[in-house]
């Protein structure tokens, strides 16, 4: 899926989306997880359901 695909899908303005894929943006709402996993047609449970988003590989402040 394209990038511009996934923002018509999601209904995430293209600057966001930007903002996003070139980690400018240092965290994200839940909407916007919200929003991306609805563009991928995915539950956020689904969405977020992998190694990546362990406590392990996450950067909390």
């Amino acid at each position: 899926m394209t990038q511009y695909r996934l923002e018509q899908n999601s209904g995430i303005q293209h600057g966001t989306m930007n903002g996003i894929m070139s980690a400018r943006n240092k965290g994200i709402e839940l909407n916007t997880v919200m929003m991306i996993a609805r563009g991928f047609s995915m539950t956020v449970t689904e969405f977020l359901d992998d190694p990546i988003f362990t406590a392990e590989n996450l950067e909390i402040e």
